[in-house]
């Protein structure tokens, strides 16, 4: 395909072309259109999936500098990445395809998403990637979904103004420390694993549930989603997420203090103080 071989030419991502460039690109795809998103690592891409579309395009330019930095920090001694709420799994095969030492666990409760996670690991033979088809909170039960249609990004499980009612059914919760008990893995004894946190207003519930881990210093990077809105439909605020971490010894850092100018991200990124 023509316009995958660009993509491949550009360094597997487009140039920012504009808006034009972008709804031409997807009127010429089929849907779904079987793409090499990172090196080797081919997926099935929904061309009516907000989240899918834009990854593709941006390739390492989405969430800037969230990319950059995930590939900064991921590097030995760093052993294990936790993608919390990955989606299709966007950044954990852009790590995936750049670090051959590192395991990746993908945390998706959208059972659509998830199975497009597990078909794309099978795909591509991703032996290091665990695909986990559970939320991740403060508590262990369950919990219903609520999907986004042309998003699935914007899925939560709260409800949402913007979403229909129906949901995606009970979905299964884990607290982190307890999935890592059940998993038998081990905290390290420095700051050895990374992960982002993208949950659509559950990220307190997220940061509750790793206590432990956060308290053994195991997280050499935390990427956090900050957005006032979703996390209000939570009745948590951006200024809880800073103070959960700040409390158990993690300080934030800013994408120009390390040279990234321009940030077009609500992540937020922290590292043990």
């Amino acid at each position: 395909m023509i316009l995958d071989d660009l993509h491949r030419f550009f360094g597997f991502r487009f140039p920012p072309l504009g808006g034009w460039a972008f709804r031409l690109c997807y009127r010429l795809f089929p849907n779904p259109c079987p793409v090499e998103l990172f090196p080797g690592i081919r997926v099935d891409l929904k061309t009516t999936d907000d989240t899918q579309k834009a990854t593709y395009w941006q390739g390492g330019r989405f969430e800037w500098p969230t990319c950059p930095l995930l590939e900064r920090y991921c590097r030995p001694p760093v052993t294990r990445f936790f993608d919390i709420r990955s989606n299709y799994g966007f950044f954990s095969y852009f790590l995936l395809s750049r670090f051959p030492h590192l395991q990746v666990a993908a945390f998706e409760p959208n059972p659509e998403t998830f199975e497009k996670l597990r078909q794309t690991r099978e795909r591509n033979g991703l032996t290091r990637l665990d695909p986990q088809p559970v939320g991740v909170s403060d508590f262990e039960g369950e919990k219903h979904l609520y999907r986004g249609e042309s998003d699935s990004g914007h899925s939560t499980f709260f409800r949402h103004p913007e979403l229909p009612e129906k949901t995606a059914g009970a979905i299964p919760i884990r607290r982190f420390d307890r999935w890592l008990e059940s998993r038998r893995i081990s905290l390290p004894s420095s700051p050895e694993w990374v992960t982002k946190i993208d949950v659509e207003g559950s990220e307190c519930g997220v940061l509750r549930g790793m206590a432990t881990a956060l308290q053994k210093k195991a997280f050499a990077l935390l990427v956090v989603e900050l957005n006032d809105f979703t996390l209000g439909l939570a009745g948590d605020t951006v200024a809880d997420v800073r103070k959960l971490l700040t409390d158990h010894g993690y300080r934030e850092i800013f994408p120009a203090e390390l040279g990234y100018r321009r940030p077009k991200t609500a992540n937020a990124f922290f590292v043990p103080a």
